[in-house]
């Protein structure tokens, strides 16, 4: 190892770092000056396991191999990669050692300097997996609750209004949540939460009083009245960050999980449900299914108008479509026609397909309640009328024609008022062509031996509630995982009606992008799935190993979740927990989704709170209410993570990534791609119905973006397409991509249930 004076231009190979992409031209001049060139022989040690870290390195050319006393060889890293950040940021032992295996120059970054740039950079966590939670919300009886004058509504109205939790919701839902909440009395010196308890379900606005915040006994903060704490608590059982104490005797406003989702899903069903109706009495949505509505309902907007106030205007540009809720409105063209529009007439529709100017004018007879669409999101979301659109537009031309003849014989003035707004309305019913479900050809299911039959080869992995073991028939030679869950944990948990929903939504898919179920069995101690066992190992493990991918590497596991997406959403089951910890290969390297704990079927939407903190979509975070839309938002998530090595919303407080969610604004890495950022992009709109997946054309807008714009598809789906990464797999026996620590190998003993708390005859 010796210092180099070779000439490098250091500015120029941090800006091709990925990792320091987020860093400004002066942090990194700033940290130019500071890092040191070290060149390092065939052989030298850069790092050595076991040893304090003590400093980062950036490797500038060369090769080096990680590799570990328990794993053996890890990785390969090249220019660009780095290394060293794990031990620096926990102040640990080295976990890996990293051998030159060629000539290697690196930039070494002391600990002293790293710590000025460490909360300037988003490190990839590599020591464990991210675990997911469900959020069971249970109906509760109606308690007492304290009377509040409007004033008192006012006030704390005012005092969520900019809560993270209370952001996205309706005044409505607001002021029932705040007609439940409870008046509590804390006596001076009263410990109101407590830090680390697990068991948070409550949310507090300070009424009368004030609070300290203390964060390991040390005063970091203070809350007087107003003040509002505890938010995270509504989403999940994430233990308390901080202990907040009364200062005074004080008195605060408390409001439960329960309470609080259950108020919002109600709500939200509410509205749903009315717009729904109001839609099915509005004519040219009469040939749509409730679920179609409900998707058309989220892409409305509701707006206010005065009456005398003009919504369009003869001679402008289309940009909206219009459905009229409450109230009526009059049009008016320059050649004297006019008409009156009540409610559930609609108009605007013509331009916006014809791309013509306005036709008439339209101005609100009385105080008016619209409906409006967007130009942008008309087609996208109203595929299945288009046709009855274009049918009407041709029917409105022939009695535009109609009336230049008429005019011609006549001099009065003749007005149809079936035909009174800018575009028509007729009421005959058409039939929708839907767009063909992208259903993919089924898998037949093995036959498999009794459970007792199966022969053990070794341990795949841990999961929570018992091990994953790879297992033989003896009769076929073929290999499954056999995943196996004790009964006793989930009796506890009150679990049995979700493990029963998980087993009932696999036996309803057979896909090659799919970990599939091919048998269950029971015994008196646990469950068992019988699944696809996929040898090439965990995409987890490969991208912290490689930090992240290239974009053909990530293009091609992103194309094997969309045809897995496309597939699961065709027989209306939505998945909800996609990360790198749920995606494995098989021996050809192809990418299989697993771990269907959170996979449901629904028509339209559902109201549980689950999935993993860095991949949650905003309308889950919100509680509104969710659909097949948060699968492609994950996928937006993923993408950018395989190539950031990061998720595009972490942060080391939970709070603040729902925060960055809920504000969907998404800060790329210098090198991603223009194609790679706009179909991200595409995929993270905070609007579920504008998602990429959702629009008219479905998983097709993606297979036809531009990132895929070479991608083969059909090679892809045969299974002719070689996939990027392979790894090595001797037989169906081979465990050597599957490394687990000799804890995690270790299965806590199982105890029997009563029978009344048995999994009945599913299993």
């Amino acid at each position: 190892m010796t210092q180099t004076s070779k000439a490098f231009n250091v500015e120029e190979i941090l800006d091709n770092v990925p990792l320091l992409s987020s860093l400004n031209n002066t942090q990194k001049k700033q940290l130019s000056k500071e890092l040191v060139q070290i060149k390092f022989s065939k052989g030298d040690d850069l790092m050595k396991e076991g040893e304090e870290g003590d400093s980062f390195v950036i490797i500038v050319e060369g090769k080096v191999e990680v590799k570990s006393s328990k794993a053996g060889h890890l990785a390969f890293l090249q220019a660009g990669d780095y290394a060293g950040e794990q031990a620096l940021l926990k102040s640990t032992v080295r976990n890996a050692s990293l051998t030159a295996v060629e000539s290697t120059t690196c930039l070494v970054c002391n600990k002293k300097n790293f710590d000025k740039i460490k909360k300037s950079v988003k490190f990839a966590k590599r020591e464990g997996k991210r675990l997911a939670f469900l959020t069971e919300v249970h109906e509760e009886k109606l308690e007492k609750v304290s009377e509040k004058s409007e004033e008192t509504i006012e006030w704390i109205l005012n005092c969520v209004n900019d809560n993270l939790l209370f952001l996205k919701l309706d005044r409505t839902q607001r002021v029932r949540i705040i007609s439940r909440m409870k008046l509590i009395d804390v006596p001076k010196g009263d410990i109101l939460i407590q830090q680390g308890d697990k068991n948070a379900r409550t949310f507090y606005v300070c009424e009368q009083g004030s609070f300290d915040i203390l964060v390991d006994g040390v005063k970091v903060g203070h809350y007087k009245r107003g003040g509002c704490f505890g938010e995270l608590a509504l989403l999940y059982n994430s233990p308390r960050a901080a202990t907040i104490v009364a200062t005074t005797d004080s008195k605060a406003w408390e409001v439960s999980r329960n309470v609080f989702r259950n108020t919002v899903a109600q709500t939200s069903r509410e509205k749903s449900d009315a717009n729904i109706e109001f839609m099915k009495q509005v004519d040219l949505f009469k040939p749509y299914l409730s679920n179609e509505l409900l998707l058309i309902c989220d892409g409305l907007e509701e707006n206010k108008y005065n009456k005398g106030s003009i919504i369009i205007k003869e001679g402008d540009d289309a940009e909206k479509f219009y459905i009229i809720k409450e109230g009526s409105a009059t049009w008016k063209k320059s050649n004297g026609e006019s008409g009156d529009l009540e409610p559930k007439s609609y108009f605007g529709e013509r331009a916006l397909r014809t791309k013509e100017k306005r036709a008439a004018t339209v101005i609100a007879k009385t105080d008016l309640i619209l409906l409006e669409m967007k130009a942008t999101d008309f087609e996208a979301l109203l595929g299945p009328v288009i046709d009855i659109v274009d049918d009407k537009i041709q029917q409105y031309q022939k009695m535009t024609d109609r009336f230049d003849e008429l005019r011609k014989q006549s001099s009065e003035s003749i007005v149809n008022n079936n035909y009174a707004n800018e575009d028509g309305i007729d009421n005959k019913k058409n039939k929708i062509t839907t767009e063909k479900n992208d259903k993919k050809e089924e898998l037949p299911r093995d036959k498999v031996c009794d459970l007792k039959d199966l022969v053990t080869v070794g341990v795949l992995g841990k999961g929570a509630f018992g091990l994953v073991t790879l297992v033989q028939d003896p009769t076929t030679k073929k290999s499954y995982a056999l995943k196996a869950i004790k009964k006793h944990q989930i009796v506890e948990l009150g679990q049995q009606a979700h493990i029963l929903s998980e087993k009932r939504v696999m036996e309803k898919m057979h896909n090659k992008f799919l970990v599939n179920l091919h048998r269950t069995y029971k015994d008196k101690l646990r469950v068992y799935f019988l699944l696809d066992v996929c040898l090439g190992g965990e995409l987890f493990t490969i991208l912290r190993q490689r930090r992240y991918f290239d974009e053909p590497t990530a293009k091609f596991f992103t194309a094997c979740v969309v045809e897995a997406f496309a597939y699961m959403h065709a027989k209306q089951i939505i998945y909800r927990d996609l990360k790198p910890e749920n995606l494995v290969l098989d021996s050809d390297g192809y990418l299989k989704v697993t771990d269907f704990g959170f996979a449901k079927e629904i028509p339209d939407k559902t109201f549980t709170l689950c999935g993993t903190p860095d991949y949650l979509a905003p309308e889950i975070v919100t509680g509104q209410g969710h659909g097949r839309a948060v699968d492609w938002w994950t996928l937006g998530i993923l993408i950018y993570e395989m190539l950031a090595s990061f998720p595009p919303f972490f942060d080391d407080e939970p709070i603040e990534t729902y925060r960055k969610i809920i504000r969907g604004h998404v800060k790329f890495p210098r090198y991603f791609s223009a194609e790679a950022r706009d179909l991200i992009r595409g995929l993270l709109r905070n609007k579920p119905t504008k998602r990429l997946g959702i629009l008219r054309g479905g998983a097709d807008n993606i297979r036809k973006h531009a990132w895929f714009s070479t991608f083969e598809w059909d090679k892809l789906c045969d299974g002719s397409m070689k996939a990027p990464i392979i790894n090595k797999v001797k037989n169906n026996q081979d465990l050597s991509n599957f490394i687990n620590s000799e804890e995690d190998q270790q299965d806590e003993q199982a105890l029997p249930v009563s029978s009344a708390d048995d999994f009945g005859e599913e299993f």
